[in-house]
């Protein structure tokens, strides 16, 4: 197995994944606008404390985003930091989940068209209240149907990558620059 950087973590977020990551870039991604008012030392003392936490009290690498924030802000509060509303707030944003699939029952009989049509509107809705994070599921089912096919095929395929592509633009073309998209099958 492959060692991980001094300062580094491995990042567990709420679809799963696992990524190694710099916990001082983590603490900045957190704390948002606090890092204009706080020093370099302050954030690096912060980084130090919650690595510690993990690494040699907890004997951890693998860690989730809600473990690392709630590590974090109590850090930030042991330190005499105020832990600002507007940072946990944007921390407990919500996680917004539709599924293809059953947004395409809807659309049953119309043409394609109608299906990227409801796409767009479905995604516009969910990504009105700007959340952390926007998943899709039923993908897979989704073109089946549209396609009426009992196998995956190349088809299947091609219009898998099609949706999704057609789903990233409005994604792009709507969404916060922190929230993160999962479309899964």
């Amino acid at each position: 197995m492959i060692r991980l950087r001094a300062d580094c973590l491995i990042i567990k977020i709420s679809g799963g994944e696992q990524f190694p990551c710099p916990v001082e870039v983590v603490t900045t991604e957190l704390i948002g606008k606090a890092v204009d008012w706080m020093s370099q030392e302050a954030i690096q003392n912060v980084t130090a404390a919650v690595l510690h936490f993990f690494r040699d009290e907890q004997e951890r690498e693998v860690v989730s985003v809600a473990e690392f924030s709630e590590a974090l802000e109590s850090v930030l509060q042991n330190l005499g930091y105020s832990v600002s509303e507007a940072a946990s707030a944007k921390q407990k944003r919500m996680i917004r989940n539709a599924n293809i699939n059953d947004l395409i029952r809807e659309c049953e009989g119309e043409l394609e068209l109608a299906m990227y049509q409801r796409l767009r509107s479905e995604m516009k809705h969910l990504l009105k209240n700007t959340p952390r994070e926007l998943r899709f599921s039923g993908l897979r089912g989704c073109v089946k149907r549209v396609l009426r096919a009992r196998r995956w095929s190349r088809r299947c395929q091609t219009l898998s990558d099609q949706i999704v592509s057609f789903m990233r633009q409005c994604f792009d073309e709507h969404a916060a620059a922190d929230c993160l998209f999962v479309v899964k099958g």
